[in-house]
């Protein structure tokens, strides 16, 4: 029909010339419209799809500027400027839709599996150069150049020449398109040989419509019933629509057949929910239910779930059969009962093993306080016999010497239940411990007292040992001394000891050295450092 009303165009009538030009431009445009929404909704989301689309709308682009070019401004000469740009932007969408047409043939011969390559888009280098070539044709020339007998460039016949520019034009949509067709060829020779048939059919329609617009009318004098661009815009169009057919790009046709073989139940619906589309295995609901299940998952049976969403042209219903995720769940809420009970179990055996760690570290270290106090408290019991006498100055002394050995044993208790890693580092532990020792002395009528820095930096091994060695001079020199007085040195203890008579040094765990001044000895003992006396 476009082609009848283009062959009846030219006449005298201008308002039958205006009405026969629009309406075979609104045919064209309405059919290359009509084709790129086909595509965008037949076929899946891919790059063909892309290049396909974007050729649709050069192909727009070149029916608008042809008729702008050839029908709004003419050949008027009030509008040069106007004329020529429109001629150059003619050109775009010439240059472009090649490029278009060859990278969707190297998409289509490559296939999905190669969908991460770019490569092709390189293409679009060369179609944007030549375009701009054409644009600023008038700084160069290369595309069209004015003759010299007329002072500006204007493309009419006879007024302008053809600049080596228009070559590589036309070279350019020769070269991309034979290119592209080889692919096709290639592309589709793999699949079937009615493929092949079909290209070389649409591939012949396309050449032989050239042929005959631009030798064969001319020769006969006829009145062209299609202009070159609208032959290879339709031509283009059809050797993509011959690939959709062929399934050479990726696509949703037989949507039906494939509904019909699916085999999940599953439905498709117009707006108003009537069923449009059906697998074989359907499914059984009311439109309220359908509705309801638009919302959330509806139970048509206890282990039915149909499910809806909104699509692009009405809604889509599928059921599941969670019978099997039914029983899972529930073979798995008795093993997590079970394992809920051995967890209990093993939570008690944890705690009862825990209780028993810390008995058994209690009674280690109670083991370890006995072990060292025996000694004393065999002493203290020894002591309390004797104080049984009737002598009061023998009951006096003992019961003096108890009190001396008791206060050591509760201090020795307090450092034994003490952790090396909860001791703070700068303590006064041990000046405690000599300060009571020294206070329960006056028990036995001794003066002694602890002075000077109560701080110091001992670890607990070190406190331990000083202590014992001050308690080991104590206990030797205890019916001799007089007065005391204990203070901490940075590597031990000091006392200055004044006694009744002179005294041997008893044997101690760390080194001791003594001074005698006059009546009084000071006596040091120091700790260990390294592991070796000091």
């Amino acid at each position: 029909m476009g082609g009848v009303l283009h062959y009846f165009d030219p006449t005298e009538n201008l308002a039958l010339n205006s009405f026969l030009f629009s309406g075979r431009f609104t045919i064209f445009a309405g059919l290359i419209l009509f084709w790129t929404q086909s595509v965008r909704s037949r076929l899946l989301p891919s790059r063909e799809r892309t290049y396909l689309i974007a050729a649709g709308i050069m192909m727009l682009f070149l029916l608008t500027t042809q008729v702008f070019s050839n029908r709004i401004v003419g050949d008027h000469t009030g509008a040069l400027k106007v004329n020529r740009y429109s001629k150059y932007a003619y050109w775009i969408p010439q240059a472009m839709n090649p490029a278009l047409f060859l990278m969707a043939c190297v998409r289509i011969c490559r296939g999905e599996q190669d969908s991460d390559r770019w490569d092709e888009r390189m293409l679009l280098i060369p179609a944007a150069f030549l375009s701009m070539t054409v644009l600023t044709n008038d700084l160069h020339h290369l595309v069209y150049c004015p003759k010299a007998e007329f002072p500006e460039l204007m493309i009419v016949t006879g007024r302008y020449s053809h600049g080596v520019g228009f070559y590589l034009l036309y070279a350019w949509m020769i070269l991309t398109s034979v290119i592209g067709l080889i692919l096709l060829f290639r592309a589709t020779g793999r699949r079937s040989a009615k493929g092949i048939a079909l290209l070389t059919g649409a591939t012949l329609i396309w050449l032989v419509m050239l042929v005959m617009n631009m030798l064969v009318f001319d020769l006969l004098h006829v009145h062209q019933p299609y202009s070159t661009q609208e032959i290879n815009i339709f031509g283009m169009l059809g050797i993509f629509e011959v690939c959709i057919r062929n399934r050479l790009i990726p696509s949703n046709e037989n949507h039906i057949g494939f509904f019909k073989q699916l085999g999940l139940p599953v439905i498709i619906t117009n707006p108003e929910l009537d069923p449009v589309y059906w697998t074989n295995r359907t499914v059984n609901a009311s439109k309220a239910e359908l509705q309801a299940s638009l919302k959330r998952p509806v139970y048509l049976q206890e282990d039915i779930r149909l499910s809806g969403m909104k699509i692009r042209a009405g809604y889509a219903f599928w059921t599941e059969d969670e019978t099997e995720l039914h029983r899972e769940n529930r073979r798995l809420e008795s093993a997590n009962d079970i394992l809920r009970e051995e967890n209990d179990l093993i939570r008690a055996e944890n705690e009862l093993k825990e209780k028993k760690a810390r008995l058994d570290a209690q009674n280690q270290v109670y083991d370890r306080i006995a072990r060292e106090l025996y000694p004393r408290q065999r002493r203290i019991a020894e002591l309390l016999e004797i104080s049984g006498t009737e002598d009061p100055e023998q009951f006096r002394n003992a019961l003096g010497e108890c009190c001396v050995l008791n206060a050591w044993c509760k201090r020795k208790s307090n450092l034994l239940l003490l952790d090396e890693h909860m001791l703070p580092k700068k303590n006064r532990e041990l000046f405690l411990a000599l300060q009571e020792s020294a206070r329960f002395l006056k028990c036995c009528g001794v003066e002694a007292a602890a002075i000077g820095e109560e701080m110091a930096e001992f670890p607990l091994s070190d406190i331990h040992d000083l202590y014992d060695s001050f308690e080991t001079v104590i206990e030797a020199w205890l019916p001799a001394l007089r007065r005391m007085t204990v203070s901490l040195l940075e590597d031990g203890i000091r006392l200055a000891v004044e006694l009744k008579k002179e005294l041997a040094i008893p044997d101690t765990i760390l080194l001791t050295e003594a001074r005698i001044s006059e009546s009084t000895v000071f006596l040091t003992i120091r700790r260990r450092k390294g592991g070796e006396m000091v």
